[in-house]
């Protein structure tokens, strides 16, 4: 095997992991990618993905036409919103979809998620919109992704949890803690009364910050 590409699916493992011991993700469901540099083709987990024991060798090689390049277990079906995403981002080279609980509940009341700490701006690069619904496994669930996310690095999925896009598989393993971290403050203070959220104005320098760092259009 390509030294590049197993380097690649030891990464998927990593975050895998990562992803599960946070309680970002249950058993099977969610999904992690990877894009192979300089080549229209991925890095996917595979179907029902055994975060906890995960396997360099379920990973799935495939390329943004849809041809599995090495045989093994079938992608995930959400493949086609990661496709999407890297085709309309040039420097997205990672993407997390996770189900973590504070994350869904914004996503079935179809809220977004405002600034409400700076590090949203600096890693994120504001709030985290919520989009409109789309079925799992479609074009349109990447479309309407796309649509929502705007110049930020997240989006809530209605219905349906949410992704963090990133530099790499480090910016996206710390971003998804980040938006389930600030997803969960913000459900509690909901509950205890007002919340007083961030404005832009005045924070330029945090978004340069992310523009220079994390941005990945």
């Amino acid at each position: 095997m390509n030294k590049s590409i197993s380097k690649i699916k030891n990464q998927i493992c990593w975050a895998s992991k990562e992803i599960y011991q946070r309680g970002l993700v249950n058993m099977g469901e969610g999904n992690i990618s990877l894009r192979v540099e300089g080549k229209e083709e991925m890095i996917i987990t595979p179907s029902g993905n055994n975060y906890l024991n995960p396997l360099p060798e379920d990973m799935v090689h495939i390329t943004f036409e849809d041809k599995t390049l090495i045989m093994g277990k079938k992608p995930s079906s959400e493949y086609n919103f990661h496709r999407m995403i890297y085709q309309e981002r040039s420097r997205a080279k990672c993407i997390i979809h996770t189900h973590s609980t504070y994350a869904s509940i914004l996503a079935v009341q179809r809220l977004s998620l405002p600034i409400i700490f700076e590090e949203m701006l600096v890693f994120l690069g504001g709030g985290v919109p919520c989009s409109a619904y789309a079925p799992t496994g479609t074009g349109e669930l990447g479309k309407k992704a796309l649509e929502a996310m705007g110049k930020q690095n997240a989006v809530i999925l209605a219905n349906h949890g949410f992704l963090i896009v990133g530099r790499n598989a480090e910016h996206c393993v710390f971003g998804a803690q980040l938006v389930e971290k600030m997803a969960k403050i913000y459900v509690t203070s909901i509950s205890m009364g007002k919340v007083y959220e961030i404005s832009e104005e005045n924070l330029s320098n945090l978004t340069d910050r992310f523009k220079e760092e994390f941005s990945t259009i």
